[in-house]
């Protein structure tokens, strides 16, 4: 799973040309919340839930964020995510798609096109 969201995240990972810009830790992490949160509320029927992070991650795929580079320490973070999603519960993993929602809602990466 963490290949498909690396992949749809960045797709020049550790390369790219000279004017890419490195993507931060906490938009990667957002972005892949988003990712796996569309998923599971889609699996869940939360209809509303997944139209605010699908529409969150939409615009931030429009605004550059699959042209930024990834760094090493990034990636781990975005693998320990990962691992923490897969091992929570479905109240755990409620309250971590909350954070998905607090991200769409709040981040300013759309805006900073």
């Amino acid at each position: 799973m963490k290949k498909v969201l690396i992949a749809g995240l960045v797709s020049c990972l550790f390369a790219g040309h000279a004017a890419a810009e490195n993507l931060d830790k906490e938009t990667a992490l957002g972005m892949a919340s988003l990712m796996i949160c569309t998923t599971f509320y889609a699996e869940h029927d939360m209809q509303i839930e997944g139209s605010i992070v699908g529409q969150s991650m939409m615009a931030h795929k429009t605004a550059g964020i699959e042209e930024m580079i990834m760094s090493k320490e990034t990636s781990e973070a975005l693998d320990a995510y990962m691992n923490q999603f897969k091992a929570a519960n479905k109240e755990q993993q409620i309250k971590l798609c909350d954070e998905a929602i607090k991200f769409a809602r709040e981040s300013d990466f759309v805006k900073a096109e």
